[in-house]
């Protein structure tokens, strides 16, 4: 009876940890509703972890990203204080990384594919939930992203969400997650969401060739979209630029890869390589550091460039050894191949890595997927030789 309370309390508490963190759910109620109510949401979601940490049995950490985060802190703090945020907020962030590092990897190892696809999906549906219920024109501009504030972030979760459905059973169930990740992904209108699922699709090919189709929905989805852009609340700006190059307007090309990525790094490219070593300090490739109010907006550029080559080059591996594992598990769950493609592509766009709850709670269960995989590979071959060992004896 006892052992039944427990796994109730459990389940109660692993739901409503990844509720809080991978719907960003404490950073949604301090733009929208109310900060006191969302530091108290914030807080709690941390004593959740710690609890559910302190209830169950201890399995081994997930040491590539404590010593990623041990080393970023320290020598970030380290080589240059200029940026650096006053100490309370920067021990904060600190406790909270290792936090989410330690006590975060026992809630993934016991999260199911079907659980984080729920949750995946949860999120995504907000993205529509925003045109409707708390669209900001003057803030939004036509793009969406629902839970998680920015339309990026918003493309993240719906790209993942997608390569997660590859490992749904239900066929149904997987046309309706993946038309749905698809059209929310679109309505972020976000060009790395667009180009991470082309190629996630044309992969998928070698799983069959059926699934050269969803290239078609995909397709269709988004030249509807550019048709009925005068139906949408605010008119999209991106849509006007895609549907004038389209039409082979020269101009609208250029707009539309105006303020791309690439240039906003080529303003830090000197700080690297003025300090590679150890880097520029902790904040120095933040918003309001070196490169002005915009901020990296790539992990790996913020890393490098605040605390050095060493905690880069671990993390670079980390995701090396994801792309390349999830590769040799590809015929069996070719699902985590295309996830981590997708969060070692999205770090490229993103510099919050080190205080994002739902980026970090992904990392963390690519990696325990993959380990858990690899056991169950190994353990199988064994169970067999030792079934035919037995029936010839």
């Amino acid at each position: 009876m006892i052992t039944k309370h427990l796994f109730s309390l459990n389940k109660v508490l692993k739901f409503s940890i990844l509720g809080l963190f991978m719907l960003n759910i404490p950073s949604f109620i301090l733009t929208y509703l109310n900060p006191v109510l969302s530091s108290a949401l914030s807080y709690l979601s941390f004593g959740l972890l710690i609890l559910f940490f302190l209830t169950n049995s201890r399995s081994e950490i997930n040491k590539w990203l404590l010593v990623i985060g041990v080393l970023y802190f320290c020598i970030g703090s380290l080589s240059g204080q200029t940026y650096i945020p006053p100490f309370d907020v920067y021990l904060i962030e600190w406790v909270k990384y290792f936090i989410i590092v330690i006590c975060g990897n026992e809630v993934v190892k016991r999260t199911t594919t079907k659980e984080m696809s729920i949750f995946l999906l949860i999120g995504a549906s907000s993205i529509i939930l925003q045109i409707f219920l708390f669209n900001n024109p003057l803030k939004d501009y036509g793009r969406y992203s629902g839970f998680f504030l920015n339309p990026n972030a918003g493309g993240f979760i719906c790209i993942l969400g997608y390569a997660l459905s590859y490992s749904i059973k239900n066929r149904k169930f997987k046309f309706f997650a993946q038309w749905t990740f698809t059209l929310m992904g679109l309505l972020t209108f976000s060009r790395t969401f667009i180009l991470l699922w082309v190629i996630i699709n044309l992969i998928s090919i070698k799983l069959s060739i059926k699934n050269a189709n969803k290239l078609l929905l995909g397709a269709g989805l988004l030249f509807t979209l550019v048709a009925y852009n005068s139906f949408l609340p605010v008119k999209n700006q991106r849509l006007t630029q895609l549907a004038g190059t389209i039409s082979g307007d020269s101009n609208a090309a250029r707009d539309l890869n105006e303020g791309s990525r690439t240039e906003t790094w080529a303003k830090f490219y000197e700080f690297v390589l003025d300090k590679p070593l150890f880097g520029n300090g902790s904040g120095s490739f933040g918003g309001g550091g070196l490169g002005g109010f915009l901020g990296a907006h790539n992990s790996y550029l913020k890393l490098i460039g605040e605390a050095g080559i060493i905690p880069f080059l671990l993390l670079v591996f980390y995701f090396i050894y994801l792309i390349k594992n999830g590769y040799h598990l590809f015929d069996h769950a070719p699902y985590l191949f295309f996830m981590a493609i997708a969060l070692a592509s999205i770090l490229m766009t993103n510099h919050s890595f080190f205080k994002n709850g739902y980026l970090l709670f992904s990392a963390l269960w690519i990696y325990a997927q993959i380990n858990l995989l690899k056991r169950q590979k190994i353990i199988e071959p064994v169970n067999n030789m030792n079934a035919r060992k037995t029936s010839l004896e």
